[in-house]
């Protein structure tokens, strides 16, 4: 994202220490909530692949940042697509809500399995830049133009995620999803020209609250046992 590799790395360590402290926290609770409490520890491993493309690019060398980007979209255009859905469908109790979050995350799995397929694929249509302290990914898909859709690809993609998230019935899922929302316009508004990287930055601290939720739960369960 922003300002240089050590911001990446530094964002990176915090991101992992908290999550695997989430991880040991959801333990406690009966069912997948480590689903949730992963989130972080996935994110920080995001932002190292991201640390890498700046010590390349810093370097000079954009076609070596490649690689290490193709990393970076794994999460961003495949892992992230269905992978809240599949925690919200996970611990979600009701049977219509978790239909409509099933079916949410299965076109996320499939959505992503080909967008990723592509960039996996064909990594000469992939360029990696800095432009005012921020990484920016373009891909030059040549028969992009030829694709028409009801609604932008930034917008199916934002539906995919966020479905999800406002249709469990947990107050804290939702919470989460109106963070994305709020940190989805600031990237959009404001760092457009690099949306990804700034996005994905954004999405990653908010996903410390996930940690909050965790142990929300955790004092939850508590006082159900009491």
């Amino acid at each position: 994202m922003c300002f240089s590799a050590s911001v990446s790395y530094s964002s990176s360590a915090v991101l992992v220490a908290t999550g695997l402290y989430a991880v040991r926290q959801s333990r406690r609770l009966t069912g997948p909530y480590w689903i949730w409490a992963v989130v972080p520890v996935l994110f920080g491993i995001q932002q190292a692949f991201e640390g890498r493309v700046w010590q390349m690019l810093e370097a000079g060398d954009s076609h070596a940042a490649v690689p290490y980007a193709q990393g970076f979209h794994f999460f961003s255009h495949f892992l992230w697509l269905w992978w809240f859905g599949l925690g919200a469908y996970l611990v979600e109790p009701g049977t219509i809500r978790k239909r409509i979050i099933g079916a949410c995350t299965l076109f996320g799995v499939f959505a992503g399995t080909l967008v990723y397929a592509v960039i996996l694929s064909h990594p000469e249509w992939m360029l990696v830049s800095v432009r005012e302290h921020s990484v920016v990914y373009k891909f030059s898909v040549p028969y992009r133009d030829s694709i028409h859709l009801p609604v932008t690809p930034a917008g199916l993609y934002a539906l995919t995620v966020l479905v999800p998230l406002f249709f469990s019935s947990h107050r804290h899922i939702k919470i989460f999803g109106g963070l994305v929302v709020l940190s989805n316009l600031l990237a959009s508004e404001i760092y457009g020209y690099a949306y990804v990287s700034v996005w994905c930055f954004f999405a990653a601290l908010l996903s410390l609250y996930l940690v909050y939720m965790i142990q929300n739960f955790v004092a939850e369960s508590k006082l159900i046992r009491v």
